[in-house]
């Protein structure tokens, strides 16, 4: 970090990145994946070690479904619907993907994220004001 760094501030946006990551119920790893990053530039940067890019930020809020002014707020989110206990049929799927091998289950791990960050954004297309832009739906 250079001497013009603000400490602070770099540490509370890690600190930040680390909650949101975990309320997701990401690894380090996994985000780090999504991102195109290594994952220990990831811990570097969920430390205030490591100053995030607005291009990594970006990526970032992508994954997260995110827009940059609820990143930076200073509520905390609602835990993620993830802490709920496993239904029947979730220790069904699981035991299935168990069954296959680990490119399958990476290829299934890959389109259950692309799944749930597009739930997410239409989530929040739908709970958007219509007053943006003045535009109607697609």
């Amino acid at each position: 970090m250079s001497s013009g760094s603000k400490p602070n501030e770099v540490n509370r946006i890690g600190e930040r990145l680390r909650y949101l990551r975990k309320v997701r119920g990401l690894t380090q790893a996994e985000l780090a994946r999504q991102i195109g990053i290594q994952q220990s530039d990831l811990s570097r940067m969920e430390k205030g070690a490591y100053r995030v890019s607005l291009d990594n930020l970006f990526k970032i809020l992508a994954v997260f479904g995110m827009q940059i002014a609820e990143f930076f707020a200073d509520q905390q989110p609602a835990p993620a619907p993830t802490a709920q206990p496993l239904s029947h049929e979730d220790m069904q799927t699981l035991h299935m993907l168990r069954r296959l091998p680990p490119e399958d289950r990476r290829e299934v791990q890959e389109f259950i994220e692309f799944k749930a960050r597009r739930a997410r954004a239409e989530q929040r297309s739908q709970a958007a004001p219509n007053t943006a832009n003045g535009k109607g739906s697609r």
